[in-house]
C-alpha cells in the first residue's frame, strides 16, 4: 500500500509542476494542499471511506488521511520537509531540516501500527545532491524501519526558465513500535 501512496504523490506532483513553483521558490510547505489532492486520488482509485484529519475515539491525535481497502484500515501521515540548502533562484531562508525529519520520525512512532503509512517529501534539493539520503538513514535508524531505495523517488522540477531542483517523495509502512 505504501507504493500506491508514493505513486499517487508522484503523479500529483508531476501533474502540478507549475503550481509547485510557488512553494519551491519560497521553501514553503504544501502539506495541506497535498493532503486533499492525495485524498481525492485515493477516492479516484476506489479506496473506501477516505477521510482527512481523522480523530480516533481512543486518542487525541489526528491522522492526516484514513481509508479502507479490501476491508483493511489504513492511516497515512503526510509531511512536506523543506531544506535549508542554498539553490539559485530559491529564497535563501534557512529552515532547519533536522526538525522536519524529526517530525517524520514522530509520525512513524505516533502511527504505531502495521497499517500505518508515512509519506513525505524533501525539497528543494540541488540537482545531483545526495545529502537527503542521510536523512532517510536517520529516519530508518530512529524508527527501526527499513527504508529501501524503491521507497523513494526523485522528481526534477523547474524553479524558473533557467534553474531546476529536485524533490524527493518517500513512503514507508510503519510498524508496531510501542505496546501501550
Amino acid at each position: 500500500m505504501d507504493k500506491i501512496i508514493k505513486d499517487g504523490i508522484v503523479s500529483i506532483i508531476k501533474s502540478n509542476r507549475d503550481l509547485l513553483k510557488i512553494p519551491l521558490k519560497q521553501k514553503a510547505k504544501f502539506e495541506g494542499w497535498l493532503k486533499f489532492e492525495l485524498a481525492y486520488y485515493l477516492c479516484q482509485i476506489k479506496m473506501e471511506n477516505v477521510e482527512v484529519e481523522y480523530q480516533s475515539y481512543y486518542t487525541r491525535n489526528r491522522t492526516d488521511i484514513v481509508f479502507f481497502h479490501n476491508d483493511n484500515f489504513y492511516s497515512v501521515e503526510l509531511k512536506t520537509c523543506n531544506t535549508n540548502w542554498g539553490i539559485d533562484g530559491i529564497n535563501p531562508n534557512t529552515r532547519p531540516i533536522t526538525k522536519n525529519i524529526q517530525s517524520v520520525i514522530d509520525d512513524a512512532i505516533k502511527l504505531n501500527s502495521t497499517q500505518g503509512i508515512v509519506a513525505f517529501t524533501i525539497f528543494p534539493i540541488p540537482i545531483n545532491d545526495n545529502r537527503w539520503k542521510k536523512y532517510i538513514e536517520r529516519i530508518a535508524e530512529k524508527t527501526g524501519i527499513e527504508i529501501k531505495s524503491e521507497n523513494c523517488e526523485i522528481i526534477q522540477l523547474d524553479v524558473n526558465e533557467k534553474k531546476s531542483c529536485n524533490l524527493v517523495v518517500c513512503t514507508f509502512k510503519s510498524k508496531k513500535i510501542r505496546n501501550w
